[in-house]
């Protein structure tokens, strides 16, 4: 089955709002068995509505489903068009009605003209209640299709969509099951990796796909079988990521996950080995990072951030004069950083990071954007020189913070 996604919002257009909504119920959907065609952003105006909707119901999908402009504001004009739309009136939903009243009971609030107008919807469509809001969600039913209207808001739309709608489409549509499996390769270009798995994809079953997701060094090969035979779905994955495990070997580094994070926390607890870290440019960004995962504590000693120079001399005792000579951002630095943090916290491994974010150069007059990462792994050093010279601060921050944790990933497990 097929579906479109309409963002309804000027404020989407204009750049101020973010749309997290349709990402997230094209997700849902995906994994429901439901494939996604099309996902547009519109504006509010109800000319643009309808001529959306006009082509939407000329089209192949099954499930149309838009987001905004449900509120009860007059800029706020889905619901009138949907009823002109469908050749239906607006009329007030008793039960909507009732819990809009309810709820601002409950608050200590008072009912204005406008939130009752909340109630209001096409007398033909089937309303759900919104638990998380006061705007209704809409289904119906038109020309062997199905109209969904949900409101705005993320944390009521997502939360509703996930509640309510995906067991709403299971119910009452016979929909394959869909199983998916991610393997992580490394030391590959993707047209190298394509190539050398050429006859292996050419032999894949029919109800299987692959996809190719390049993240920095690393591939994510992602296959997924779409069929009604869950069991031989898992089965057929299962057999298919084995011979993938027999033509790449070691290149093919995980088949549980896809998260570096968990695949670094998994190496290190296993073979006994300690973590710490020492940032400047990244900020502690890295140590976020790991500690986000639970059980870190059982590898990582800790870490600190050394963003000024007196902390790099006062803490990790890096000399002056060799700071001094070799500049803050600097091969030499970045490896004195990595060997002092290491023995700061008596650790195994330690990474370090320095570099220049921007908006301006530093005080040794380092172009924005240069950034070096340093890496200690028992007794031996390694260090590698990054340049990013039109990216912002905040994505000069998250790079270099990736880039860290894929040093970290190459020197100790590909190469272990």
């Amino acid at each position: 089955m097929k579906a479109c996604i309409i963002v309804i919002g000027d404020e989407i257009l204009s750049g101020r709002t973010l749309d997290t909504n349709s990402n997230f119920i094209a997700k849902k959907l995906d994994l429901t068995g439901v494939s996604v065609t099309e996902i547009s952003t519109i504006s509010d105006n109800p000319d643009s509505i309808v001529t959306k909707l006009k082509e939407a119901f000329a089209s192949d999908t099954n499930f149309i489903i838009t987001t905004g402009g449900l509120g009860p504001t007059k800029d706020d004009k889905t619901k009138q068009t949907l009823a002109e739309f469908l050749s239906d009136q607006l009329v007030i939903n008793q039960p909507a009605l009732d819990y809009i009243t309810q709820l601002y009971c409950t608050n200590g609030r008072t009912m204005n003209d406008l939130t009752r107008k909340q109630a209001l919807v096409p007398s033909h469509s089937e309303v759900i209640i919104n638990r998380y809001g006061t705007a209704p969600i809409l289904w119906t039913k038109k020309s062997n299709k199905i109209l969904i209207n949900l409101p705005g808001v993320p944390y009521e739309t997502q939360a509703m969509f996930e509640e309510f709608i995906i067991p709403k489409i299971k119910k009452e549509f016979n929909l394959p099951f869909i199983v998916r499996r991610s393997v992580i390769v490394v030391d590959y270009l993707e047209s190298e990796l394509a190539t050398t798995l050429t006859d292996w994809e050419n032999n894949l079953p029919d109800f299987v796909s692959l996809s190719y997701l390049p993240s920095g060094a690393r591939i994510e090969l992602r296959l997924s079988a779409k069929g009604t035979d869950k069991k031989l779905l898992e089965e057929t994955i299962t057999k298919e990521i084995k011979k993938l495990s027999q033509i790449l070997h070691e290149k093919l580094i995980s088949t549980t996950s896809t998260n570096i994070i968990e695949i670094i926390a998994d190496f290190f607890s296993k073979n006994n080995l300690t973590l710490s870290i020492a940032e400047s440019i990244t900020g502690g960004n890295i140590s976020h990072k790991i500690t986000s995962l639970a059980g870190s504590s059982v590898y990582y000693k800790g870490g600190i951030t050394a963003y000024s120079s007196l902390i790099k001399e006062s803490v990790l005792k890096i000399p002056e004069p060799f700071i001094h000579t070799h500049k803050v951002v600097s091969e030499e630095v970045a490896k004195e950083m990595a060997i002092r943090c290491a023995k700061l916290f008596n650790s195994d491994v330690a990474i370090s990071t320095t570099g220049v974010a921007g908006p301006s150069s530093d005080e040794f007059n380092d172009p924005v954007g240069l950034a070096y990462i340093g890496l200690y792994v028992h007794g031996n050093t390694y260090v590698k020189k990054y340049y990013y010279p039109h990216v912002t601060r905040d994505e000069m921050i998250t790079r270099i913070t990736n880039k860290a944790l894929e040093f970290i990933y190459f020197e100790m497990i590909e190469n272990k």
